[in-house]
């Protein structure tokens, strides 16, 4: 029930106050306030007049008063005194709420946006402000993209906007937000919609959580194991390099010395194998020599590509010349190739590090006066190279692991080997933009396959 203020309401009042002020009684009490002068009981007319005088004044100030809080409260400014308990409750949930809600979003250790239909915003809490150096009233209304955004991310941000707008919530993305002092944050954000209550959509929130420095931490653990793989690898490589160094030399300084101190004592046969003894050492030196500066350059970038055309015939018997015959594990090496193989466009020096770390390989696991088979076929689109060998194998379990720097076989025994050749084979392979497999069955042997596609391929 609402009242109403009517000028006659207010007339009629200050008619009956008029009335009641100028009786005898209120003339004598403002007589005795010192309102009306001893010297005007003499003339009655006038302490009548200016008594009036003085409570219509009065009147008008206390109506005034009535008045205006009475017209306050007609428009609303305390209409909850004059609803039913169950409106006045229900607007009292709604406050409570509403100021619930503010609450959450001002004191979440999270950024907390909300968006218009457009993406313009609505809400944009103190984490946001603090996080960014804007207050809300300096961003309300504006677009995300104006603000904080990386140039490179606004289109990303605005095809999520999209999608939410299409009702395709929620979604997730990560992003840099830029504050005001330049800073960059790295933010990983959740976002949905609101409906109202015809289902369609009222609002964007996203939800962020400032990632930055579990991103920094991340990249130093990586960092930190890297170094710590590092570590390992090169303790691994002096280990094995060491040991595969020493064994050669001292095949080298043994057979050195045997034909300085006896030159007499050995036939020409004696010789001839110790020179090979030494010759293989040397190459065997040669070779882990090549291959460390292969993957070395390859790990900095260095290895270069530099194809050309080879006939592949004697590049191939160039191969075989260079692994020497070693008296100690003599072996039958065979070159098979396919008739229309001529010529191909490849880069020489890294596919004689493939093949020579193959044959040598083969020949290192194989037991003595076994054939090795080294096959060249030459298809409208690849060039094929497989090395064929009846040695020792490779166990299943250890193949998927073959060309990890160091990694050496279960069943290798105490046969010397660094553990790089398959490494830079696969290496020079993957630079020619080739593929290399491997086939083995313990006991039986071992095949790897080298394919090299047809664009480095030139056959006339």
């Amino acid at each position: 029930m609402t009242h109403s203020i009517q000028p006659k309401n207010l007339l009629a009042g200050l008619g009956l106050a008029l009335l009641i002020l100028s009786s005898p009684i209120a003339v004598y009490v403002w007589r005795l306030m010192g309102f009306a002068p001893q010297a005007a009981l003499a003339h009655p007319l006038l302490l009548i007049t200016i008594t009036n005088g003085f409570s219509i004044l009065l009147l008008i100030g206390i109506y005034y008063r009535f008045w205006v809080r009475l017209t306050q409260l007609e428009q609303g400014d305390d209409n909850s005194k004059f609803l039913s308990p169950e409106i006045r409750d229900r607007q009292q949930d709604e406050w409570q709420e509403q100021n619930f809600v503010s609450v959450i979003l001002d004191t979440a250790n999270a950024l907390i946006t909300v968006l218009d239909k457009q993406g313009r915003i609505i809400q944009f809490n103190q984490t946001c402000e603090r996080l960014t150096g804007y207050s809300f009233e300096q961003v309300k209304g504006k677009y995300i993209w104006d603000l904080f955004l990386l140039p490179e991310d606004i289109e990303c941000v605005k095809t999520i906007i999209e999608e939410l707008q299409a009702c395709h919530f929620p979604n997730e993305h990560e992003n840099y937000w830029i504050a005001r002092d330049g800073t960059r944050r790295l933010i990983s954000w959740y976002n949905t919609v609101l409906l109202d209550d015809n289902s369609t959509l009222k609002y964007l929130i996203s939800i962020g959580i400032d990632i930055t420095e579990r991103q920094q931490a991340e990249k130093m653990r990586r960092q930190l194991e890297r170094q710590q793989e590092l570590s390992q690898l090169q303790l691994r490589f002096f280990s094995l390099v060491s040991h595969e160094f020493r064994t050669p030399l001292s095949t080298i300084l043994a057979s050195v010395q045997l034909l300085q101190l006896c030159p007499d004592k050995f036939s020409p046969d004696k010789k001839i194998r110790n020179l090979q003894r030494i010759e293989a050492a040397t190459q065997r030196l040669r070779q882990m020599l090549d291959n460390i500066l292969t993957i070395n350059r390859a790990e900095t970038g260095q290895l270069d590509f530099q194809p050309r055309r080879v006939n592949l015939a004697q590049f191939c018997q160039g191969i075989l010349a260079e692994i020497p015959h070693n008296p100690d594990n003599p072996y039958e090496l065979n070159l098979v190739m396919q008739a229309d193989c001529s010529y191909a466009c490849l880069d020489e020096q890294l596919l004689r590090s493939v093949l020579i770390n193959l044959l040598t390989n083969a020949i290192k696991y194989s037991p003595p006066d076994t054939i090795i088979s080294f096959r060249v076929t030459c298809t409208t689109t690849e060039i094929s190279f497989k090395v064929c060998d009846q040695g020792i194998g490779i166990y299943a379990d250890d193949i998927p692991h073959i060309f990890e720097p160091f990694y050496r076989g279960k069943n290798i025994d105490s046969i010397p080997g660094s553990g790089l050749g398959l490494t830079v084979a696969q290496t020079c392979v993957i630079v020619h933009g080739g593929n290399i497999s491997v086939t083995s069955e313990p006991g039986v042997g071992t095949t790897f396959t080298v394919t090299i596609p047809g664009e480095v391929i030139s056959r006339l």
